[in-house]
């Protein structure tokens, strides 16, 4: 049981779109009731102002700052009235006994500008209204209109209840009324939801239809289907690999399986060829690995941080480290690189990528093999040649598909100008045989400079 109640502590809860949408218009309700309250209160108060201002200018009717101010009627309409006289500059003249200290001079309430909104104070128990005299003195005057104050507010009562009684069948009606929109408005989310779930395996090229959603939902279904299709690439790359790999290992494995049940009959077993066989299968697994690794990247290089690589010196190391089997083999290198060239990949990659292409010149080009570096323009351009017959244009974008050999039963695997372009592509360029010249591989590279402007 304890169990059970941790984990139902521990649970995520559901947020609610209805209850929010209940809970924000429960709260419009309240505040747009409370909004009407106020409003019919400083109605009630302008009220008692208006009407203290005609009985004010009926009682000053033609008097003026020098006449005799003691006939003012102390009591009107059955409430005491009170006095205070400013000069037109705001001196303080005179205020009647019936006062402990002199009203507040109010002049904004002189004139009453029409408009569309003005707010009306809270007038408290003691209403004050100022009247102009003929000598433009201002008579302050003042009531306790209490029984008036009353009956307003026993007016203003039976009409908030009234309101009240409007209000709560037209907020239910409301509240019924923003439900149905809602189930409408999420009616194809619901439907984008039930097509989502049949996103599988099976059919990965299923997507979330974004022509029936709501605006405010669409970037999160285009962030899900961007999602989706990042998955789909990463999927197929998967079975690519696994399929090619499959495929590639079949035979190495039947050939070294032959040669053991060879060696468990004869008892002699033919070690160098066991050897090779080995060298062979690792080689193999090897590249396949690099495949699936540069797949991966491919994927992902869009929303990864950007690499740069001295490609100059990229160059000269991935030429350093083949000089010895260039040596070995009676074969001659040269190289013309440009000092200081920079591009966006990863630098490994890149030198791997050379690698391959220089193997790939030594194994099956013919002749010295020269390698040349220059910029040109925003980009970097490394060319490959020897001094062999190279490959036919009808068969060189063969070339760089996967496993596919130049001669077939060479010890090559036929990844490896495949693994060239995966890792040129990840970094933003291109690589392909000169136009012309059957015997040259060229990769061009965004120098660093136009790769940064392009992602700033």
């Amino acid at each position: 049981m304890s169990f059970l109640s941790d984990v139902n502590l521990t649970a995520p809860k559901r947020r609610s779109l209805y209850r929010r949408i209940l809970v924000a218009l429960l709260v419009v309700f309240m505040l747009g009731f409370g909004n009407i309250a106020v409003h019919l209160y400083g109605t009630r108060d302008e009220l008692r102002r208006v009407v203290l201002s005609l009985q004010a200018r009926a009682v000053s009717e033609g008097l003026r700052s020098d006449s005799d101010l003691s006939t003012l009627p102390r009591d009107y309409a059955g409430a005491e009235l009170g006095y205070t006289l400013y000069s037109a500059d705001g001196q303080l003249l005179w205020f009647s006994e019936n006062l402990k200290r002199p009203r507040r001079l109010r002049t904004e309430l002189l004139e009453r500008e029409p408009g569309w909104w003005r707010w009306s104070p809270y007038g408290g128990r003691v209403v004050n209204v100022p009247v102009r005299l003929e000598d433009d003195a201002i008579l302050m005057v003042s009531r306790n209109d209490a029984a008036e104050r009353e009956l307003l507010d026993d007016l203003l009562q039976d009409r908030l209840r009234q309101s009240l009684v409007i209000m709560l069948p037209l907020g239910l009606i409301s509240v019924v009324l923003i439900l149905l929109l809602l189930d409408w408005t999420l009616r194809p989310v619901r439907r984008a939801a039930l097509l989502a779930r049949g996103i599988g395996p099976d059919e990965p090229q299923r997507r979330i239809p974004l022509d029936d959603l709501p605006r405010e939902v669409h970037p999160l279904a285009e962030a899900a289907n961007s999602a989706l299709d990042r998955l789909a690439a990463a999927y197929a790359a998967e079975r690519r690999f696994v399929a090619d790999a499959a495929h590639e290992l079949r035979t190495p494995l039947t050939v070294l399986d032959l040669r053991l049940q060879d060696a468990r009959q004869t008892g002699q077993p033919d070690w160098p060829a066991l050897n090779m066989e080995m060298r062979q299968m690792r080689r193999l697994v090897a590249q396949l690995l690099e495949l699936a690794r540069q797949d991966g990247a491919a994927v992902e290089r869009r929303d990864g941080p950007l690499q740069r690589a001295n490609v100059s010196r990229v160059a000269r190391e991935a030429t350093a480290a083949l000089l010895p089997l260039f040596e070995a083999q009676g074969r001659s290198i040269e190289v013309d690189i440009a000092e200081g060239l920079e591009c966006r990949g990863n630098p490994d990659q890149l030198r791997e990528a050379l690698v391959n292409l220089l193997e790939n010149a030594l194994v099956h080009g013919a002749g010295e093999v020269r390698l040349t570096l220059r910029a040109q323009g925003d980009e970097v351009i490394l060319d490959i040649a020897d001094q062999g017959d190279g490959v036919p244009s009808e068969l060189q974008e063969a070339m760089f598909q996967r496993f596919h050999k130049g001669r077939q039963g060479s010890e090559g695997t036929g990844l490896g100008l495949a693994i060239v372009r995966r890792i040129v592509e990840n970094a933003g360029g291109r690589v392909g045989f000169v136009s012309g010249r059957a015997n040259v591989l060229r990769i061009v590279l965004a120098r660093e400079s136009a790769a940064r402007s392009t992602c700033t």
